[in-house]
């Protein structure tokens, strides 16, 4: 019998790695199953080198290329990575030969569109995160064929709000979780035992609160050393997609022996930085549920004065502090030893519903429901 041919789709950040890597390397091991990973031209020493590390030789890397013209706009643009959009539209016709394609973002519509009425390939939604803000839950998901899920709460949120489009939901743990301290280093060079307070912004300015209060933050610690900072954002904030220049952080905050800086490493994204620290500074970024495997002190600064006790998407600030001023970080993160104990059993329950996790890895939990999809 002729292999499934399963294609885990990667045309986006660094960051989308660690949701599908598990799963396809689960599944590689599998017979029956010929699995790719579809993403455009680069070297990509990282996911090779994980491949590599983790037992993934089976696994072949297709590098898809754009349209010539694009090539030239992205090169005029300083664009490392090319659209997602050209890149589909030039291989749709090879792209609907596949049995299954796996997304960790919602860029499956092209696919769903071309596809028309056939049954293949099948469209899997893996997300790539954690969080409660209404991206996690687009009416986009009503095209897939299966979405895996981490837990309850994503489950339970889409069944209700998307009622009407008998959705295939499969929950399945947390991937990413399989990968915990996998590269074993630490890049920290703080020579003391203070807290180490880990500020993650989000990108969006909306949501986010850099564009209001990022400096102030930084040169709160700057003058605060019985704190350390790593300023790890969310990897979009400051890259080539036209958000932040990383030439707006003055140089003086890189120089500070008690403040990290990293705007888009490997460990900004693979969990190095939620694992070492001991306050939570943010915003909405859905590491914040990453950081919950232990419980610890969370702030949670509410720049734009977002009206948040009954939003669902603002769930994880009824799990710490949340302050509405910069003036308002001090006596919090002084006392957070004090109130970080009222917070620690809804911190453990929402944790708990984010993410169902067993003894299996959840990866395999992944690779097994793409099988019983495809089969």
């Amino acid at each position: 019998m002729k292999n499934k041919k399963i294609g885990f789709i990667y045309l986006d950040e660094l960051h989308h790695i660690h949701h599908f890597l598990s799963p396809a390397i689960e599944l590689s091991k599998k017979g029956g199953y010929d699995v790719e990973i579809l993403t455009y031209e680069s070297k990509h020493e990282y996911l090779v080198e994980m491949l590599h590390k983790l037992g993934g030789e089976k696994i072949k890397i297709t590098r898809l290329n754009t349209y010539w013209y694009r090539k030239i706009i992205e090169t005029l643009k300083k664009r490392s990575q090319p659209s997602a959009l050209y890149i589909y539209q030039k291989h749709i016709k090879r792209l609907l030969k596949y049995d299954a394609l796996i997304f960790t973002d919602h860029t499956a519509n092209i696919i769903y569109n071309a596809r028309n009425k056939q049954k293949t390939p099948k469209l899997i939604h893996l997300a790539h995160g954690s969080g409660d803000g209404s991206y996690g839950y687009q009416d986009t998901h009503k095209i897939y064929d299966l979405i895996i899920a981490a837990g309850n709460k994503k489950t339970n949120r889409l069944l209700k709000e998307q009622s009407k489009a008998n959705l295939n939901i499969k929950i399945c743990g947390y991937s990413k979780f399989d990968l915990i301290n996998l590269n074993n280093t630490n890049p920290l060079k703080f020579n003391n035992n203070n807290p180490i307070i880990l500020y993650t912004p989000h990108f969006k300015e909306g949501l986010s609160s850099w564009y209001l209060w990022g400096e102030e933050i930084l040169d709160y610690f700057l003058h605060n050393t019985n704190y350390n900072l790593i300023f790890a954002p969310h990897i979009n904030l400051f890259n080539k997609k036209g958000f932040e220049r990383p030439n707006l952080i003055d140089r003086k905050h890189y120089n500070a022996p008690n403040i990290h800086i990293d705007l888009g490493s490997i460990n900004s994204i693979d969990m190095t930085y939620t694992s070492v620290s001991h306050i939570y500074l943010g915003d909405v970024s859905s590491q914040v549920y990453e950081f919950m495997i232990n419980t610890r002190p969370l702030i949670f600064l509410n720049a734009h004065n977002i009206k948040w006790k009954e939003n669902k998407s603002y769930l994880f600030w009824s799990a710490g502090k949340v302050i509405s001023s910069v003036d308002d970080l001090e006596p919090t993160l002084k006392t957070a030893k004090i109130w970080k104990k009222q917070f620690e059993a809804i911190q453990r329950s929402l944790f708990n519903d984010t993410f169902n996790l067993t003894k299996e890895r959840s990866g395999m939990r992944v690779a097994l429901a793409i099988i019983k999809e495809v089969n």
